[in-house]
C-alpha cells in the first residue's frame, strides 16, 4: 500500500499539512493535518509499504508499546483510506 500520487507535505505555521494537487486535489476537497507519527507514516507511505512495516517504523522512532503502535497503524490507515488516499494492491 502507498500514497496515492498527488500529495505533498508541507509545515505551514508549525503544523505538518498533506496538500492534495492536480487530480488528487478534485477528489479531496481540503487538506490532511499530520502530527508526529501521521507525518512518518504519510513519508513512509510515498512507497510501498505494510502494516508490518509501518508498525515496526514506529517503534523505532518512538517511546510505545507494540500493541499501541499497530493500533494507531490501522487506525491512521482507515483514515486515508476513506479519504480516498490510500492505493492498495
Amino acid at each position: 500500500m502507498r500514497i496515492a500520487e498527488g500529495f505533498i507535505v508541507r509545515e505551514i505555521a508549525g503544523e505538518t499539512i498533506a496538500i492534495p494537487t492536480g487530480e488528487s486535489a478534485r477528489n479531496l476537497s481540503g487538506l490532511v493535518a499530520l502530527n508526529e507519527s501521521g507525518r512518518l507514516l504519510f513519508e513512509l507511505l510515498q512507497s510501498e509499504q505494510t502494516e508490518d512495516s509501518l508498525t515496526e517504523a514506529l517503534l523505532n522512532e518512538f517511546d510505545t508499546d507494540p500493541e499501541t503502535a499497530r493500533k494507531d497503524v490501522r487506525e491512521f490507515l482507515e483514515i486515508l483510506r476513506s479519504g480516498g488516499i490510500l492505493v492498495e494492491g
